[in-house]
C-alpha cells in the first residue's frame, strides 16, 4: 500500500484504460465515503466552530518552490502571496480524471466567495514538465481557473518539492513513448501568513460549500 493510501488520499491513474469514466467515478465515490467517515469522527473532537473540513496539518511554513517558474517564466515566492489563502495541488494536464475533477471542484467552491474570491489563489504544480510546457499549462488552467498559478520545474525540482509536500507519484510507461502518472490526489491549504493549515482529499471537495465555508472562516476570523 502506498503512502497516499495510508494517509487517506487516493492515488489515481488512467482509469480510461481500466473501465473508463464510470470506473473513475465509482472509485472516487468509494474514496469519498471513507474520507467522509474519517472527517466526521475527527470533527467531533474539535472545539465548536473551530474545525475545518480538511485534515489538519502542523502549522509549519509552507515549503518553498525552489527551481520552479510560473507560466510567464517568473519565480514563485510566498512573500508575493502574503494576505491570500493558497490552495496547492500537484497534477498534470494529461490526467484523465482526478486533476480535472479537482480543478472543477475548486472553481465551484471559489465561485461562492463573492468579493473574498480575490484573496484566494490556486497553485497547480505539474508532475509532468516534459509535456506540460508553459503554453500547455496555461491553456489547461485557463479552462478552469484563469487566475491559477501554474508552476513547472526540472524533474529534480519536482521530485524534491513533491517529497516536501507529502505527494507521492510515479511514472508508468505504457509503450511507444506513452505514459501516465499515478499521484497523490490532495489539495493543501496554506494560510495568509504562509503556513500549512489543512489537506483535502477529493471526497472533501465534492461539496463546494465545505471548502467555501473554510475559506470564509480563515479570511473573516
Amino acid at each position: 500500500m502506498s503512502d497516499a493510501a495510508h494517509s487517506g488520499f487516493a492515488e489515481i491513474g488512467p482509469h480510461t484504460r481500466r473501465g473508463g469514466w464510470k470506473a473513475s467515478a465509482l472509485r472516487a465515490a468509494l474514496v469519498s465515503l471513507v474520507l467522509l467517515g474519517a472527517l466526521l469522527g475527527w470533527s467531533r473532537l474539535q472545539p465548536h466552530g473551530a474545525a475545518l473540513h480538511g485534515f489538519p496539518l502542523q502549522p509549519e511554513r509552507a515549503p518553498a518552490f525552489n527551481g520552479f517558474t510560473d507560466t510567464q517564466g517568473r519565480a514563485f515566492g510566498w512573500r508575493q502571496q502574503r494576505g491570500r489563502v493558497v490552495l496547492v495541488f500537484f497534477g498534470y494536464t494529461h490526467c484523465p480524471d482526478v486533476c480535472p475533477l479537482t480543478l472543477a471542484a475548486l472553481a465551484q467552491s471559489l465561485q461562492r466567495l463573492g468579493a473574498l474570491r480575490q484573496r484566494v489563489r490556486v497553485v497547480f504544480v505539474t508532475l509532468d514538465p516534459a509535456r506540460d510546457t508553459a503554453p500547455v499549462l496555461r491553456a489547461y488552467l485557463n479552462g478552469f481557473l484563469p487566475d491559477a498559478i501554474g508552476l513547472r520545474g526540472t524533474l529534480a525540482a519536482v521530485t524534491a518539492a513533491s517529497q516536501q509536500w507529502g505527494v507521492t507519484w510515479r511514472r508508468v510507461d505504457t509503450g511507444a513513448g506513452q505514459y501516465w502518472i499515478d499521484h497523490t490526489a490532495a489539495v493543501t491549504l496554506v494560510s495568509p501568513d504562509g503556513r500549512l493549515l489543512a489537506r483535502y482529499g477529493y471526497g472533501q471537495l465534492t461539496n463546494p460549500a465545505w471548502l467555501a465555508s473554510d475559506l470564509r472562516h480563515i479570511l473573516q476570523p
